[in-house]
């Protein structure tokens, strides 16, 4: 098996454990988004910044792009909770 792959497990299985983690958290709080909500969120933050970084060609790496949309949507996101929680 290569190194690359190797590495690609090692990330996404560290998005989903913290990710996980923090969703266990938010469910023993009893918060709206838990365990499923932040599994899924760190997964498909992770899987975006891999394939942008690796998904057009090794040569090609401005991954900064994919990882500065996927911080814009979570802003979103917690965005339209705090407004949805005020009203």
């Amino acid at each position: 098996m290569d190194a690359t792959y190797i590495d690609l497990t090692v990330r996404l299985s560290l998005a989903l454990i913290l990710g996980g983690a923090i969703g266990i958290e938010r469910e023993y709080r009893a918060k709206e988004a838990g365990f499923r909500t932040h599994f899924l969120v760190a997964l498909g933050s992770a899987l975006f910044c891999v394939v942008s970084q690796y998904g057009f060609g090794f040569d090609l790496k401005d991954s900064s792009r994919v990882a500065a949309q996927v911080v814009s949507g979570i802003g979103f996101l917690g965005a339209g909770t705090i407004i949805f929680q005020k009203n």
